[in-house]
């Protein structure tokens, strides 16, 4: 029914988190992932050892990096939808009900705001979304866009030589077709963002709209006692 795709690179010890959430999904779901490594046999094995398909391919551009993945899901799982995740995001069973809940319902659906987890600072944070320009605008986090999506972008979510700003390039490519939406707040459910660790974007760029909340809101995503140890 539904596919994560996924990219992964260095940070061996969150990945190795992130891979066994991977697993999880797909023993209390079904979901079925492919992930894009660009380390050859060290990624590869990696994700081999937990049954988890790999596609190979250069790290940059990223935006090819992650299409690759799509692509490959699309064509070994034929699922009806795809749920965009970073290596470093992890969501919890109530988030994926709720998908699953009105996957029949919109082509694109996605969560306004987030929480995020600094491994360095060990700061919990509650951050609002976008008040710029993109406000209302769902977060490339847990976006999912249905069969409909990708075979109208002609099998390619995202520009295909783009190292930065994939989400809202994303989004550009969707508006362009009346795709019909669902987007949810994260109340009730736990998306998180883990900083901390070499990400893309840092942790600061987030700050003006974060407000901190009680560690213990992460306790309904079971990896985060191995993550809150890194």
């Amino acid at each position: 029914m539904i596919s994560i795709v996924s990219a992964i690179w260095q940070r061996p010890a969150l990945t190795d988190i992130f891979l066994d959430s991977l697993v999880r999904y797909r023993k209390d779901y079904g979901i079925q992932s492919v992930v894009a490594g660009s380390e050859k046999r060290k990624t590869q094995d990696m994700c081999a050892m937990r049954g988890i398909s790999y596609i190979e391919i250069r790290n940059k551009p990223l935006s090819g990096k992650f299409n690759a993945a799509a692509q490959k899901a699309v064509v070994k799982y034929n699922p009806k939808a795809l749920l965009i995740l970073g290596s470093d995001d992890f969501v919890d069973d109530n988030l994926i009900k709720n998908y699953i809940r009105v996957i029949d319902e919109a082509d694109v659906i996605g969560i306004l705001d987030c929480y995020f987890y600094h491994t360095g600072s060990k700061e919990s944070m509650y951050w609002k979304g976008y008040t710029n320009f993109r406000k209302g605008e769902t977060i490339g986090m847990a976006r999912m866009v249905s069969r409909k999506v990708f075979n109208r972008l002609k099998g390619e979510l995202w520009p295909s030589n783009i190292d930065s700003g994939l989400d809202f390039n994303m989004m550009k490519r969707i508006r362009k077709h009346k795709f019909k939406q669902i987007v949810f707040n994260v109340e009730g459910m736990v998306a998180v963002d883990i900083k901390g660790q070499g990400n893309i974007s840092a942790f600061s760029d987030y700050r003006e709209n974060m407000s901190p909340v009680e560690e213990s809101v992460f306790n309904t995503i079971p990896e985060f006692t191995r993550i809150k140890q890194l």
